[in-house]
């Protein structure tokens, strides 16, 4: 026991230890790739108190995330204190906080391969928690020894196979506030730009939440039309309509137990919204040409760039299925407003296109400050391709400033605001000649 943390002796208020305990050892005892797994477990952790766990790699003098909170965090170095703390071998403080952070070494073999984190609910460290952690730790070692081998070729592997880059205070808040609401039953409504990675960060929900283990289903709502779009949520009968040949589940069924996204919830018709909002306040509906009501126990995450409180005020989106979406919002913030992330970002698709098409591409010095001075209406997506096009036009082993599209007069976002700009300074004359005139 870790001389260094404060111990009390009252019982757990949550569910067992022992019971959670056994539930990971039969997670991790599953069949299949150990990095759901290992998400699995971060989730279970929450059932005993223990919140914002996660689980990094041991690499050297530098820790990686794996799974939970920790995949999220760039590569830390190893400092003296971790090191004297992991050498130790056993479960103890990290840090003393209101709610302090402890942490448990991660073996295999004897030797040292991981690290297990979490938080603890109230100020002061129980023992209980200590041998909990210790515990869990000690089942993790072969299944962090899967993971690690089987991401090692891969860059990205974080939240299904893609990594949140960035170490901006705009993206860390709502990082952090997207998992405050993940292990909660709460629907979320995810704000934000077109192209600012609510997909990616409505995974991150997913694989924090006790439904980690489950399905995560994505439907964008904008891309079918509302005969299709409601067949292919709520699935349909055989014989329903022309070419309806057998009897198909749609997506509420498929994400049964797990997670539903619904992109682009606001391009929804006010006639299909009131078909959703009895799905989510009470898990019910019918298949197309059916008749037999259906229930399923599902989190939905919606996700907008449109305005819905404008929407709601003309009449265009309903205001019980806002107010029933918007019980846990979370903001992301356009690349803009994180231009701190940029060098990162391009570094990283940069990597990307060099590994997909054998080439060796850097950006020159003058390059680099181009491209951090973009405004990026389309923000993460607009750089990634802004990027990708210019490295594929060039014929050094350098991207230089004339290589970028909007250096050849070819940038459709440049031309995009001039046009905006026009029109706005159009709009403002005309204003002015009618007051004058009045």
């Amino acid at each position: 026991m870790n001389a260094h943390a404060r111990l009390t002796a009252p019982p757990l208020v949550l569910r067992s230890p022992l019971a959670t305990i056994g539930d990971i050892a039969a997670t991790l005892a599953l069949p299949g790739p150990a990095l759901p797994s290992l998400r699995r477990v971060v989730a279970l952790l929450g059932e005993i108190g223990l919140t914002d766990a996660g689980i990094a790699l041991v690499e050297g003098h530098r820790l990686r995330g794996l799974a939970g909170r920790a995949a999220d965090a760039p590569a830390l170095p190893m400092t003296p204190r971790l090191e004297t703390f992991l050498a130790r071998g056993e479960a103890g403080v990290l840090r003393n906080e209101r709610s302090p952070t402890i942490g448990a070494p991660i073996r295999l073999g004897g030797a040292l391969i991981g690290l297990l984190a979490a938080r603890v609910p109230g100020p002061v460290v129980r023992g209980d928690e200590l041998t909990a952690l210790a515990l869990v730790a000690n089942l993790l070692g072969a299944a962090v020894k899967t993971a690690r081998d089987g991401s090692a070729s891969c860059a990205e592997g974080s939240v299904g196979g893609k990594r949140i880059i960035g170490e901006s205070p705009a993206l860390r808040a709502a990082l952090d506030h997207a998992r405050r609401v993940a292990p909660t039953s709460l629907p979320v409504l995810l704000r934000g730009e077109s192209g600012v990675g609510k997909e990616l960060v409505a995974q991150l929900i997913h694989d924090h939440s006790p439904r980690a283990a489950r399905a995560f289903v994505k439907v964008n709502c904008a891309a079918l039309p509302e005969p299709l779009l409601e067949a292919e949520l709520f699935g349909h009968e055989r014989g329903a309509f022309t070419g309806a040949d057998k009897r198909r589940k749609g997506r509420f069924e498929q994400a049964r137990g797990g997670t539903l996204l619904l992109d682009e919830i606001g391009e929804v018709s006010p006639a299909f919204q009131s078909k959703l909002l009895r799905v989510l306040q009470s898990g019910e509906f019918e298949r197309v040409g059916g008749e037999r009501t259906l229930r399923v126990d599902v989190r939905v995450i919606a996700a907008t760039a449109s305005d819905l409180e404008a929407a709601v005020r003309a009449k265009k989106f309903r205001a019980d299925l806002y107010y029933r979406l918007c019980a846990a919002p979370v903001r992301l913030p356009a690349l803009r407003e994180r231009r701190e992330d940029i060098p990162a970002l391009a570094e990283h698709f940069l990597a990307r296109f060099n590994a997909e098409n054998g080439r060796a591409l850097a950006l020159n010095p003058r390059a680099k400050t181009m491209i951090g001075r973009c405004a990026y209406p389309g923000n993460i997506r607009e750089l990634e391709n802004c990027l990708r096009n210019a490295a594929a036009l060039t014929t050094g082993e350098e991207i230089c400033e004339s290589d970028f599209a909007c250096r050849q007069g070819r940038c459709f976002s440049a031309q995009l605001r001039r046009a905006r700009l026009a029109l706005r300074r159009k709009e403002s004359f005309g204003e002015r000649v009618v007051r004058t005139k009045t």
